[in-house]
């Protein structure tokens, strides 16, 4: 069970993909009050369009809930950014699937303290945009300046140190040992504590740059799938449960 939630926390990472589709082609439909079509978001004539503003301001929704660029630029209201950010959320407690796991309803407390788990662990990635290079193809390269966060290694460690603690407890008195349902319950909460301590302690590597391609699509610059879906393994440690 922790091995596939945790792969899918860290593939959360990987719907900004989709999003920056859907978002241009909305913003394609849109204009900004007073100023006419968004800027160098589906205008694809111009070697000035502000890419490395439009790529921020969609990872500034994805990881951060963080609306203000999204919504400067024109790409949609705060509601607009706040929908995109929960869609996130609720496709990965849909996938996670409590209820399942449990055999029976999941007490709403800790769906909550997961989904904001999960939140924090997207809202503790550092990078920043930094900088936009129009390329000889017509595409533009889109520098990030990121720090990888040592997350699932120390995560993992801590969680199996109090599973093992609490299956020791359990099977030193059987007769007092909690039901299989409180067990379940006991063993995903200690997930989500143990999460929220390694966040709260959380180390980072070095600073390091990445890139990512925005490039045109049928008129509208949209990022490069490979190169969005590739920041999961630059932002996280997550070489360490894909093994």
């Amino acid at each position: 069970m922790k091995i596939n939630f945790l792969k899918r926390c860290a593939a959360a990472l990987m719907a900004v993909s989709v999003l920056s589709m859907g978002l241009t082609v909305s913003a394609a439909e849109s204009t900004v009050p007073g100023n006419g079509p968004a800027p160098g978001v589906y205008d694809a004539a111009g070697p000035d369009l502000p890419y490395d503003q439009y790529l921020g301001a969609l990872l500034d929704v994805c990881f951060r809930n963080d609306a203000r660029a999204f919504v400067a630029l024109g790409l949609g209201s705060e509601e607009d950014a706040a929908a995109v950010y929960n869609a996130i959320l609720d496709t990965e407690m849909n996938s996670l699937d409590l209820d399942s796991i449990l055999g029976t309803e999941c007490p709403e407390s800790l769906k909550n303290d997961f989904r904001n788990a999960m939140a924090q662990v997207l809202a503790h990635a550092r990078f920043a945009v930094a900088g936009c290079d129009l390329q000889a193809d017509g595409s533009y390269r889109i520098t990030i300046v990121y720090e990888k966060m040592f997350f699932f290694e120390p995560l993992m460690n801590l969680y199996t140190a109090i599973l093992t603690d609490l299956a020791t407890t359990w099977l030193s008195d059987p007769a007092a040992a909690p039901s299989e349902e409180d067990m379940m319950i006991q063993i995903l909460a200690a997930l989500c504590s143990s999460m929220n301590v390694c966040l709260e302690n959380a180390a980072y590597a070095a600073p390091a740059l990445a890139t990512v391609s925005v490039e045109p699509v049928n008129g509208i610059y949209l990022p490069n799938t490979e190169d969005i879906t590739g920041l999961e393994e630059l932002l996280f440690d997550t070489d360490y449960i894909n093994d």
